[in-house]
């Protein structure tokens, strides 16, 4: 339903000007614009100003207020008058010019402009100056005041509803004695409703302190005015017999083309309806608009006039304002200018800044999105070359953005921390060209672009971490993962190769024992000497051999009884590298836990395995660090992710280089012959 009612007073303000542009054409056709008749009794173009910019600012005051009275008061006074102007000029123009149309029609034209003209202009202006600036009445007992004004305006629409439309002769004051006493009274009555707007005013004037009395001062101004200029044309019309002269009207007119200037400077300079940010979009329209009706056309009728001067052509002066308009194009920008300036003066685009940036945080980006958004608002706010929002989470690469072009030489950089509850959460940055420095104000509206941006830099803060920390959670979760299948394959291979093993090297060996002990048996019990348990013993003997051989592989018993040091030589001994083991003083006769042993005795028979035997193999301690150094073999030639895991498994870790693999284990200050050392199993 806002949305309804700000576009019903947006139209308004669009047809208020349509018709005060229709107003200046029509009025041109029959006297020249500035002509004492056009000024003094018509009010070209003060009057059009006046009304134009009521409807204006009607428009952008509901806007913000669907509801507020002053806001439809506004714009009710500014659409009537203007459609008074319009149907006054047209009616003038066939009743004095010979204007196309009949009098019958011209009758009717003056008597709609009678009826919306100056008494419920007037009688608004006062019923609006009672409910200034809050909407509302000073209390309960204000309301039978304001009836005073109403019922002017009803008595002299009753006035004007008794005469005949058709015949109504908008130039003569001869209505009759009851409709002139009627309309006579009524327009005292309104009077007599300003009057009492001023007490209102004054009343509210000194019950009012700080920012409100500042806001009341320019709407009381206003109320002075328009009551002064009432008097003016009242005593000035008495002296000179009802002449309507430039004396009499000009005081009025001009009160009332300011009072939506007072009004406006009560707006804009004091916050009074808090509508900066609907200023900011609708008065480029406004000021535009108006230009239009007022500048634009009297240039565009009198150019059309010049080049029309032997007919009285309508369209093809109304063919002259369109061309000539678009003429006045390239003006569009500094009107643009002088909008924003009039909205907030040297305040303009910062503000615009500000508050396009609150709307943009008011849809909670993400970390990509708000990092431009904070350096574009940064950047555009102060007039910088460069502009960069950064965002700083523990545990995260330090995220930003970037506005602007051009490197930062001949710029000097100012930067604002973005802080919330004493903690640093990022930074922004601005360059500004060298010579110039930011001024008190472009300071604080950082200051504010930075607390305004500290809740959603918390957020995206959050946000950032809690992504890091899920990336690394999946990213532990699928490591685990991998090394538990790791481990499964590993054990299966194990089991298959321990398996294959024995099938091949003890369980021949075996197969034919039985036979042979029944063989045995047989020649002890016939007593021959040649029984064969020697084979026997040898042959359990050779198996026996074998399968210790074998169980070396899973847990050698001598790496749990002697230590790393005996089990690597026997181990390389085994494969012809006796020679190629190097032991340091530091880890010589060393003992360390079970973990640590194995891991350094597997990685070495993972590397002996390899299809380029290892040169040398270089065991030492290093500032509580057990280093393992085996050169001669490549990575690719050996399973590199299982010595990872091992060495993993004991906070260890891995390097590799060319033809060099070195494993690092902390085994902290553990001595010789330390009880740290564990027992595997073994045979």
């Amino acid at each position: 339903m806002t949305d309804v009612r700000a576009c019903v007073a947006g139209i308004l303000a669009a047809l208020t000007g349509v018709l005060c542009v229709g107003d200046a054409v029509v009025t041109a056709q029959y006297r020249p614009l500035f002509s004492q008749a056009a000024v003094a009794e018509h009010g070209f173009p003060l009057v059009n100003g006046a009304v134009l910019g009521s409807a204006v600012l009607g428009a952008v005051i509901i806007a913000r207020y669907e509801r507020h009275a002053i806001g439809w008061l506004l714009s009710l006074v500014g659409v009537s008058a203007a459609f008074s102007l319009l149907t006054e000029a047209y009616a003038i123009w066939v009743v004095s010019d010979g204007g196309p149309g009949s009098r019958g029609l011209a009758g009717v034209s003056g008597w709609l402009s009678a009826l919306l003209g100056g008494q419920l202009a007037i009688g608004g202006l006062a019923w609006m100056f009672l409910l200034a600036p809050d909407g509302q009445f000073l209390s309960r007992r204000w309301r039978y005041v304001a009836a005073v004004p109403a019922a002017g305006v009803l008595l002299c629409t009753v006035s004007l509803l008794s005469s005949d439309p058709t015949t109504f002769d908008i130039q003569s004051d001869d209505r009759g004695s009851v409709r002139s006493a009627l309309f006579s009274v009524g327009f005292l009555l309104i009077s007599l409703g300003l009057v009492a707007s001023v007490v209102s005013m004054v009343v509210r004037l000194k019950r009012s302190r700080g920012e409100s009395r500042r806001q009341v001062v320019p709407i009381a101004l206003s109320v002075v005015l328009v009551t002064a200029g009432m008097v003016t044309l009242g005593v000035v019309e008495a002296l000179n017999g009802g002449q309507q002269t430039w004396a009499a009207s000009l005081p009025l007119y001009v009160a009332y083309l300011l009072m939506p200037a007072l009004f406006a400077v009560a707006v804009l300079r004091y916050r009074l309806y808090d509508i900066e940010v609907i200023i900011n979009r609708t008065v480029v329209v406004a000021v535009g608009t108006g230009f239009a009706a007022v500048g634009y056309t009297t240039l565009v009728v009198t150019v059309g006039k010049a080049v029309d001067r032997q007919t009285s052509g309508f369209w093809l002066s109304l063919l002259a304002f369109a061309l000539v308009a678009l003429a006045f194009q390239p003006l569009r920008r500094w009107v643009v200018r002088f909008a924003n300036r009039l909205a907030y003066g040297s305040r303009a685009q910062p503000y615009e800044a500000l508050s396009d940036f609150s709307g943009r945080l008011a849809e909670t980006p993400s970390p990509d999105a708000l990092l431009p958004a904070v350096a574009d608002a940064a950047g555009r706010a102060v007039s910088a070359r460069r502009a960069r929002a950064s965002l700083e989470v523990p545990g995260v690469p330090t995220r930003s953005a970037d506005w602007g072009q051009g490197d930062a030489e001949g710029t000097d950089e100012h930067v604002v921390e973005v802080r919330t509850a004493g903690t640093r959460l990022g930074t922004i940055a601005v360059w500004i060209p060298k010579g110039r420095r930011l001024r008190p104000s472009d300071v604080r509206l950082l200051t504010a672009l930075s607390d305004q941006a500290a809740v959603a830099f918390r957020n995206a803060a959050m946000e950032s971490q809690l992504a890091g920390n899920v990336a690394e959670l999946d990213r532990t979760t699928r490591e685990l993962s991998a090394s538990r299948s790791r481990i499964i394959e590993a054990d299966d291979a194990a089991r298959r190769t321990l398996e294959e093993a024995i099938s091949r090297e003890v369980l021949p060996r075996l197969v034919a024992l039985p036979d042979q002990l029944v063989g045995a048996r047989r020649a002890v019990a016939l007593g021959s000497p040649a029984n064969g348990i020697d084979l026997l013993v040898t042959a359990t003997n050779d198996a026996l051999e074998s399968l210790r051989e074998l169980t070396r592989g899973v847990f050698p018993t001598q790496l749990a009884r002697s230590g790393v040091e005996p089990a690597l030589r026997s181990l390389l001994a085994r494969n012809g590298l006796a020679s190629a083991l190097h032991v340091d003083a530091s880890a010589a006769g060393r003992r360390f836990s079970a973990r640590v042993e194995a891991a350094v005795y597997f990685c070495c028979a993972e590397a002996s395995r390899s299809a380029s035997s290892p040169s040398s193999l270089e065991l030492s301690v290093i500032d509580g660090d057990l280093l393992l150094e085996v050169a001669g073999v490549s990575a690719g030639e050996v399973d590199l992710q299982a010595i990872g895991d091992r060495v993993g498994a004991v906070a260890g870790s891995v390097t590799t280089e060319p033809a060099l693999i070195t494993l690092t284990i902390p085994v902290g200050p553990t001595g010789p012959g330390e009880s740290g050392a564990g027992t595997g199993p073994g045979l």
